[in-house]
């Protein structure tokens, strides 16, 4: 272009030659304000457009060393301008103007001119202009005026090939696919690899557990492993030495007595079940025994649990001294035993009871203090007595009760028995009906002084005549209703129609006490000297013509409370006897400190004191202690004459039994003593009294 002076501002543009461009001289500058923005900041920059061409172009001036001239510089958009703006912007640039028509021109573009021409042809100019960027065939478009400082504004076009815009996601696309599928054959492959080292060994110890289940302690795991599995493995071998140690623990807790080391009743039942099944296949015979200690509670109650837990271990060591090793000694519970004989019949059975009983007389030593303890045995025997394993142990138990209530020590089993225990069932709402419908009675059997030979008292024994059953011995009912409780109505029912009795023979002016036997468990009923009290007021009863007869064992069995009752009698005024002393296990200690009145000697000893030696010691020596301690002597059990003679011999001051009398009802007992050589002194008025009560 033409050079101009600087400062010339007022020569006329027209003047302005072009140098570049021939064609256009003495034309007017086509972009003045491009000149006036030189004219201002010293130089000037823009895209113009020359005869529909575009030109970057540059104003400088020409320094010498002042400006003397301004100099307009213009580079084609071409081709390779066009590329280096794709490659800076990674967009096709297009630079476009409205045509005289209404419609866009493509003045240059890094596209194929007519193709966008042709995307553009069809569209309108003013929503391409002022709207967001928009879709022209595959391309994404944004059209905007570029303005310029000197120049006109400029409107191009940048586009973005959607497809060649998406091109790289695709790639990324094909590659996370790619990586997926090495991914998933690479987690096939490790899954394969990792199921191969855990899976084989949790199968192992699958297979394993199995075996534990099934009760095999005995193999251990064998994986030689660092790691996990391995742990697994060895904590595995541990939990199973634990689990077997506790099983073995509980096996010998389920099946053992901890107390005596003796098999318990579970063990005892499977090798009785055992045994008798072999005995079935073999014919060899199965004796059971069953034994109960017969001063055990005594034992417990007067010297302890302690002690008695160690008479426990004493008589489980005496027992599996005396039976054979192929036999089986238990503890059923409590003091109760049992012994399984193999291959013995009811005589070895028998004779192994005996030599129980002998291993047991011998007393047990506690710290220094000797404890005598006795047992009751009973035998029952298969296939003599039952097959089954619970029907023996019925019987055996049945017949150590007999043992027990008959004071034989051993019992065979009868069918007897068995009888009398299931009649035992019924007898509890019968004994209710026999108290309320009066089927109890009082029998009445006389003493004598063995001095004057005349009758001084009698004991009150109760009857029972059931309606069905007869006159039943209270030896069948007495223990039932002590183990029930109903022995207190009993009792009560006793004392009141003693009383009544004597009073009424008080009141026919004969003079005789009444012996009236209670239980254990009266002597620990507190309301029993207020009962007796009662009885006494309402029938004008002196309380010394009543003696209350205790035996030794009910003494001990709470010898504390029962001190207390027995001082609450005599405080009444009271006569106390001991009964069937010699049966029971009290000390000499016991009976001192009772203060009682009278020592009656058990029938055991008296009933056969002429004929045997030991026997009337016993008694003799009986005598001796009574009268040491200032107590009269009563001999119970007199059945003979010679038993008679050696009693007033001895020295004994009375004498019962059925050689003087049985137990007489009242109207039996008024002609008897009416009669009787025992009481002719009476005067005949008092016995004509007493037939008429």
């Amino acid at each position: 272009w033409a050079l101009a002076p600087i400062g010339q501002s007022d020569i006329n543009r027209r003047s302005y030659r072009a140098l570049l461009h021939p064609g256009a001289g003495g034309r007017t500058f086509a972009q003045p304000a491009l000149i006036r923005n030189a004219e201002e900041h010293g130089r000037a920059s823009a895209i113009v457009q020359i005869d529909d061409v575009l030109y970057q172009m540059v104003v400088v001036p020409v320094l010498a060393p002042d400006p003397i001239a301004w100099v307009a510089m213009g580079v084609s958009v071409d081709d390779a301008f066009l590329k280096d703006l794709r490659t800076l912007t990674s967009l096709d640039v297009s630079f476009i103007k409205v045509n005289a028509d209404g419609h866009w021109q493509v003045l240059a573009t890094t596209r194929a001119q007519a193709e966008l021409e042709q995307s553009l042809r069809n569209l309108s100019v003013q929503p391409l202009v002022d709207t967001a960027p928009v879709r022209l065939n595959d391309y994404d478009t944004l059209v905007t005026t570029l303005p310029q400082e000197g120049g006109n504004p400029l409107t191009i076009a940048l586009q973005l090939s959607v497809s060649q815009g998406l091109a790289p996601f695709e790639r990324l696309k094909s590659m996370l696919a790619i990586i997926m599928a090495t991914s998933i054959v690479a987690a096939i492959i490790g899954s394969i690899v990792l199921a191969r080292r855990i899976t084989q060994p949790l199968a192992a110890l699958s297979r394993f557990s199995a075996r534990v289940r099934d009760g095999d302690y005995s193999a251990r795991m064998q994986l030689q492993r660092s790691d996990e599995i391995g742990a697994l493995s060895n904590n595995f071998d541990h939990m199973l030495e634990g689990i077997a140690t506790r099983e073995a623990e509980i096996l010998r807790l389920a099946y053992m007595d901890t107390l005596t080391e003796l098999p318990n009743r579970m063990m005892f039942n499977n090798r009785l079940a055992q045994e008798l099944a072999d005995g079935r296949s073999s014919g060899a015979p199965t004796s059971v025994l069953i034994m109960d200690l017969d001063r055990f509670k005594l034992i417990n109650n007067t010297l302890g649990h302690s002690a008695g837990n160690k008479v426990l271990q004493a008589v489980a060591k005496r027992l599996r001294e005396v039976v054979r090793e192929a036999d089986t000694v238990c503890r059923l519970g409590g003091d109760e035993f049992a012994i399984l004989l193999t291959g013995a019949d009811a005589k070895r059975a028998l004779a192994v009871g005996r030599m129980i009983q002998t291993v047991l007389e011998e007393p047990i030593d506690l710290d220094g203090q000797p404890v005598d303890v006795g047992s009751s045995i009973g035998i029952a025997q298969c296939p003599v007595h039952g097959e089954g394993a619970g029907l023996l142990m019925r019987r055996a138990d049945i017949a150590m009760y007999a043992a027990k209530r008959d004071k034989s020590g051993i019992a065979i089993y009868e069918a007897r028995f068995d009888g009398y225990g299931a009649g035992q069932l019924s007898l509890l709402s019968d004994l209710r009906r026999a108290i309320s419908e009066r089927q109890l009675s009082l029998y009445y059997q006389p003493k004598v002084d063995l001095r004057s030979s005349q009758v001084v008292g009698v004991e009150a024994l109760i009857r029972w005549n059931h309606p069905d059953r007869g006159m039943i011995p209270p030896v069948e009912f007495i223990l039932f209703a002590e183990q029930t409780g109903i022995i207190r109505q009993i009792t009560r029912w006793v004392i009141e129609e003693a009383v009544r009795q004597c009073g009424v023979w008080v009141a026919g002016g004969i003079t005789l006490g009444i012996s009236i036997n209670v239980s254990s468990r009266d002597l620990l009923d507190r309301e029993l000297p207020q009962i007796l009290a009662a009885a006494l007021r309402k029938h004008a009863v002196g309380p010394e013509l009543i003696t209350i007869e205790v035996t030794e064992s009910a003494l001990m069995e709470d010898p504390q409370r029962a001190l207390e009752t027995i001082k609450a009698l005599k405080d009444q005024g009271l006569r106390l006897a001991i009964d069937d002393y010699g049966a029971g296990y009290s000390s000499l200690a016991y009976i001192q400190r009772l203060q009682c009145d009278e020592l009656k000697v058990d029938r055991a000893f008296v009933t056969h004191a002429a004929e045997r030696a030991k026997d009337a010691a016993i008694v003799r020596s009986t005598i001796e202690l009574g009268h040491s301690l200032g107590l009269s002597v009563v001999a119970e059990g007199v059945e003979t004459a010679e038993g008679m003679k050696l009693l007033r011999e001895l020295g004994c001051d009375m004498a019962q039994g059925y050689w003087i009398s049985q137990p007489l009802p009242p109207e039996g007992f008024a002609r008897w003593l009416a009669d009787s050589e025992w009481g002719t002194a009476r005067s005949p008025k008092r016995a004509e009294h007493l037939r008429v009560v």
